[in-house]
């Protein structure tokens, strides 16, 4: 009797299917960087004035919950896929969840910068302290360091994956998908250090719109084209594979 397995959306045999302890401490880290986001807010408000302007700051705590809670289910699709619990992805797991509790500040403080620009002031809860060229690039470079340092550590994990294809019993599909995997987290690092070029090249100084000081920011919207163009690849060796 031939032996069945069960699939995720995109095909990957699924051999995590029971989360081990490290997945349940990543959930429960993920589940405390959303608590210091919340906190991060401020205090409760008190009148229907307060209630208002608090409301101001759900889009900077929207945009930073997203990107959250996209991480969180990027390690647990990695670990679904894979279920590997060895040293290696115990310490990269570790890893990653420290830098995410500290991202979390910077991840906030970026959006409200955005929408504060975006939107001339109106879509944020309160007046961003920046008052200097040199704060702008420090609120950059930090989150660029955090994000980079994030993409590389699940690069490191897909590779990781990859180095035990043979004992986990990848398919040739599976070791693609991983590779691609691999390379499309070398591109989201690439797009870090673009934005960390721009936030200490770029002369801010010179900058007539809020736009323009925006650029070290806003290259963070490469990363939708740049990972479509990857999975263009990804689809492409595939249907090699199937093709022989």
């Amino acid at each position: 009797m031939r032996e069945t397995h069960e699939h995720d959306e995109d095909g990957f045999r699924i051999r995590g299917a029971q989360p081990t302890r490290m997945d349940a401490f990543v959930d429960a880290a993920f589940a405390f960087a959303v608590t210091l986001l919340v906190v991060s807010i401020g205090h409760v408000p008190e009148s229907a004035a307060e209630l208002a302007q608090a409301m101001r700051g759900v889009p900077a705590f929207a945009a930073s919950f997203l990107l959250l809670a996209r991480l969180w289910l990027s390690h647990r699709a990695w670990s679904r896929r894979y279920g590997i619990e060895d040293r290696g992805s115990l310490v990269l797991s570790l890893a990653l969840v420290f830098v995410v509790l500290v991202y979390v500040y910077p991840l906030r403080m970026v959006a409200q910068l955005l929408l504060y620009i975006a939107s001339n002031g109106r879509l944020i809860e309160q007046t961003l302290v920046v008052r200097t060229l040199g704060d702008l690039r420090i609120v950059y470079a930090t989150f660029g360091v955090g994000f980079g340092v994030v993409c590389a550590i699940f690069g490191l994990l897909y590779r990781h994956a990859l180095s035990l294809a043979h004992a986990i019993g990848l398919s040739a599909a599976e070791r693609v998908r991983t590779r691609r995997s691999i390379e499309r987290y070398l591109i989201f690092v690439g797009v870090a250090l673009l934005s960390l070029a721009l936030a200490f090249l770029l002369p801010i100084e010179w900058a007539t719109s809020g736009w323009y000081t925006a650029a070290p920011g806003l290259a963070y919207a490469l990363i939708v084209p740049l990972g479509r163009w990857a999975a263009w690849r990804e689809r492409r060796a595939l249907a090699a594979i199937d093709a022989s």
